[in-house]
């Protein structure tokens, strides 16, 4: 639900775009991006959008800037006197080249991805961009499996067993808190990948991470101590890989509910990430064919 500053902000954009910038022929389309986007627009947020153009012309809109309503003009947003702010608007625009990011060869950045697929289409001038933005940021299920099957796997590695003792006591307090950093950043992936949303900037993961539609129970309060453990000391470290250790066997669990893997999920997800010859699942068939002819040595 947006709130009544957003769909504010949303009305005064839809003029400005009607006013500016539809009538130039370069503009093709526009998303807004961020606040204005997901509905939680504060009365001192700028408004953020991407604009593609084609053709790629610069001077259509500048990048970040202050619109002034009354006379059309485009200001500094560092020089704005405070009695002209209510009358205009703070714009950070992205602009792209429609032709480039529509060439099925260009690989869009999963940030920006992940942006514009939480994006609010403001602007389409032929519905071209509505189509290619609804090809570009559709999920697939190999993507999704391939992430949820190598964060598995690493957190296993990173959580299972004796392997946080052992390195606590083997390595310094600051690698093995690394090594639980490398956990909750894979937590992160699964989680993504698990209800199919692409992984935004870094500076925005935690604003979108919450809103997932899934999460492990009361996961906005857990999520502060797996990423900061209460003391510098071995307990604070235990205490943290506790909650990981959780926070992980509940998104198991979930992955088994829902029919993602079936009964072993790490097993699964190391089986299919490693189908080569030569590893522990299948080192007896690896020795047979070893010793029968396929790696012998003959002289």
């Amino acid at each position: 639900m947006a709130t009544p500053v957003t769909l504010q902000k949303r009305q005064d954009f839809s003029s400005f775009i009607a006013e500016v910038l539809s009538p130039h022929p370069a503009v093709q389309g526009i998303v807004g991006i961020g606040s204005i986007a997901t509905g939680h627009a504060r009365p001192d947020s700028d408004i953020d959008a991407v604009v593609f153009l084609e053709p790629y012309d610069l001077y259509v809109v500048p990048a970040e800037s202050f619109w002034y309503r009354p006379d059309g003009t485009f200001h500094s947003i560092f020089n704005v006197p405070a009695e002209r702010q209510p009358d205009g608007l703070f714009l950070d625009m992205q602009r792209l080249a429609l032709s480039e990011w529509s060439n099925p060869a260009f690989a869009w950045p999963e940030g920006r991805r992940a942006e514009l697929a939480d994006g609010w289409l403001a602007y389409d001038r032929t519905g071209a961009l509505g189509r290619l933005l609804a090809e570009r940021t559709a999920y697939p299920e190999d993507v999704r499996i391939e992430r949820l099957d190598e964060a598995v796997t690493w957190l296993d590695q990173h959580l299972g067993g004796d392997g946080p003792d052992v390195r606590w006591q083997s390595l310094a307090p600051a690698l093995a808190h690394d090594r639980l950093q490398a956990a909750y950043s894979y937590l992160v992936q699964a989680l993504f990948a698990y209800n199919r949303r692409w992984q935004p900037w870094r500076n925005r993961e935690m604003s979108y991470l919450l809103r997932l539609p899934w999460l492990p129970a009361s996961f906005a309060e857990r999520v502060l101590p797996a990423l900061n453990a209460p003391s510098l000391d071995r307990a604070g470290y235990d205490a943290r890989v506790t909650i990981l250790r959780e926070l992980f066997a509940e998104l198991l669990t979930q992955l088994l509910a829902t029919g993602v893997y079936t009964e072993d999920p790490v097993s699964e997800s190391f089986i299919r990430r490693h189908p080569g010859p030569g590893w522990a699942w299948n080192m007896n068939a690896w020795n047979t064919h070893h010793t029968y002819g396929g790696g012998t040595l003959h002289g």
